[in-house]
């Protein structure tokens, strides 16, 4: 009984708003680009754990981050709010096919290294951090982030993720190297979720649990993709893309295969990707998308998200004593 209080606690946080506006937050991100985030920090002046936020394939969207951001907060942790897509002069009414080059790798990266800058706050203690991930985009970038097959390429001491939380994300990379050392890893989705969808995520979680990972894959009953944006009606998008039936499978020799279409030899990801295997992926999934999403803001789903992915943070990242 020891979580409802917290729960509580955790969701009036949330629903306060408002407050200070934030710090620009300068790191570099991936591929060399100058970037600019949010960073919240709470009151006080003891050093505090640090959650940063990566928004997903829709761009940063204030109206759905917000009441994460109160709510961490609220629980005693600095936040830092990416924006990966502004620096970039990156359009997000672009197709993803249009967008290849910017994949799920480079959100996990970009999120490592605003980790990395975050060191040279005095307040912020990066022995424990954070990463919540959104949709497609930061949700399958902040389970890259969890890897060893990433962070084996980061420097011994460099920060890490502690724990990590993925809001209907696309759950569709299958890493060969699928150790996530055990870091607490929930994945929240809903079952009508049409555009990234429950299967893939309730099949990852079965694939890096085989491996010893610590992974809850919550669903959500009658939810749609998008139920934490602001509550409304359904919005329906013929020409959403569906990648629900999209998995891509890394195999022994490091080259990836798309499950449904068979299509190989995609890297997936800008790192030692060429015009080639860029094309490849795009091929894949065209072959293995559908078209036609549905998304809808439910208030009391999003609350319970919002209570969830703060309740995760507080077990793993605000409550743990560093070493």
């Amino acid at each position: 009984m020891r979580a409802l209080p917290l729960f509580l606690a955790l969701l009036l946080a949330a629903c306060g708003g408002g407050g200070p506006r934030p710090d620009p937050f300068t790191y570099t991100g991936a591929g060399g680009q100058p970037m600019i985030a949010e960073l919240y920090m709470p009151p006080g002046t003891e050093r505090v754990p640090v959650v940063i936020l990566s928004h997903d394939v829709r761009g940063k969207r204030d109206a759905q981050l917000q009441p994460y951001v109160d709510a961490l907060k609220g629980a005693g942790a600095a936040v830092i709010v990416l924006d990966h897509y502004g620096p970039r002069s990156i359009d997000p009414s672009q197709p993803s096919g249009q967008r290849a080059w910017f994949t799920s790798m480079d959100f996990a990266l970009d999120a490592l290294s605003a980790l990395d800058k975050a060191t040279e706050n005095q307040r912020i203690d990066t022995r424990r951090a954070g990463l919540v991930g959104f949709g497609e985009g930061g949700g399958g970038g902040s389970v890259l982030a969890a890897h060893q097959w990433l962070l084996q390429s980061r420097p011994a001491n460099a920060a890490r993720f502690l724990a990590v939380a993925a809001v209907q994300p696309e759950c569709s990379y299958r890493v060969g190297n699928r150790d996530t050392g055990r870091r607490p890893i929930l994945i929240i989705v809903g079952d009508r979720d049409n555009r990234t969808g429950k299967p893939a995520c309730d099949d990852l979680g079965s694939y890096l649990r085989a491996a010893g990972g610590n992974v809850t894959v919550n669903t959500y009953r009658g939810a749609r993709h998008g139920f934490d944006d602001p509550p409304g009606a359904v919005r329906a998008d013929p020409q959403g893309e569906n990648i629900t039936r999209c998995v891509w499978q890394q195999g022994p020799d490091g080259l990836w295969r798309e499950r449904a279409s068979g299509v190989s030899g995609a890297s997936l990801f800008r790192i030692g990707a060429n015009d080639q295997t860029v094309a490849a992926y795009v091929r894949s999934r065209e072959a293995c998308r559908t078209l036609g999403t549905e998304t809808q803001g439910d208030a009391a789903l999003r609350t319970r998200a919002v209570g969830e992915v703060a309740g995760h943070m507080q077990q793993h990242v605000v409550s743990v004593r560093p070493r």
